[in-house]
């Protein structure tokens, strides 16, 4: 049995595209990267944010580069997400995926950036439809951000994935969008709570609850993927994946909005 099990395997997955990555685009992508997290963290230095918030912006920063490391390889199998085998950008090799330099700190700045603003949102005092709006926007940047990397040939989904119409995958988008939104949720209930050294368990709450909102939101779509379902069956996974975020966010909201009403 096991080794008919095992025999099954390459024709209901496919296998991982392996080409040397493409280093002047890789380049280029790294730069701007460094680019736009050096602009958030100057914004955060010199505009007042220090000053408010203290280091908060900085350890979800970190905390966010570090799920990184614990997270991208493992969900980079199950989501059918590759990244050049060869590639001298790479920081580290783990789970069959060389993870490049970019991408922790693509997440540091995204998710991070992501959260922190959502964080300050609702504790500004965000309306439902507030909220919404920010989420329509984080969705477009994560999707034109992930696409640029399937144009530019540095990392893309392969194998039978929906909604892979234009750039990357839509389904993808909403989750990471989402992560970014349950973390800003998490910062407006823990960090009241987080004083001084305290305040270093940021950088294990990203870790937490990232990887808890991408295993629940993906797993109708990354089961029908790994599992040979038809294409009618992986797209009706997409679109419970999409609708699983949406009701996050829905939830996010409902909870904006309340914390307003008390305010107020």
């Amino acid at each position: 049995m096991p080794a008919t099990i095992a025999a099954t395997i390459p024709a209901i997955i496919p296998a991982m595209p392996v080409m040397p990555a493409p280093q002047p685009a890789g380049a280029a992508f790294l730069i701007g990267t460094c680019v736009i997290m050096a602009g958030i963290l100057a914004w955060w230095a010199i505009g007042g944010q220090r000053a408010r918030h203290g280091w908060i912006m900085p350890l979800v920063f970190a905390g966010t580069a570090l799920s990184a490391v614990m997270i991208e390889p493992i969900y980079d199998n199950t989501l059918l997400y590759w990244y050049p085998d060869e590639n001298s950008l790479a920081f580290f090799r783990g789970f069959g995926r060389s993870i490049p330099w970019y991408v922790p700190l693509g997440y540091a700045w995204f998710f991070g950036g992501s959260a922190y603003l959502v964080w300050r949102v609702i504790e500004n005092g965000a309306s439902v439809l507030r909220i919404w709006q920010l989420f329509a926007v984080t969705v477009f940047v994560d999707w034109f951000a992930v696409s640029i990397c399937e144009w530019l040939h540095l990392s893309a989904f392969y194998g039978n994935q929906p909604f892979h119409i234009l750039g990357s995958p839509f389904w993808f988008s909403f989750c990471d969008a989402t992560g970014g939104f349950v973390l800003g949720a998490a910062l407006a209930v823990f960090v009241p709570h987080l004083q001084g050294a305290r305040r270093l368990w940021l950088l294990l709450l990203p870790s937490f609850t990232y990887a808890s909102t991408l295993g629940s939101t993906t797993a109708p779509v990354s089961l029908a993927l790994n599992s040979g379902w038809a294409a009618p069956v992986v797209w009706a996974g997409g679109a419970a994946t999409i609708a699983l975020c949406l009701v996050a966010v829905h939830v996010i909201a409902q909870m904006a909005q309340k914390r307003a009403m008390v305010a107020a």
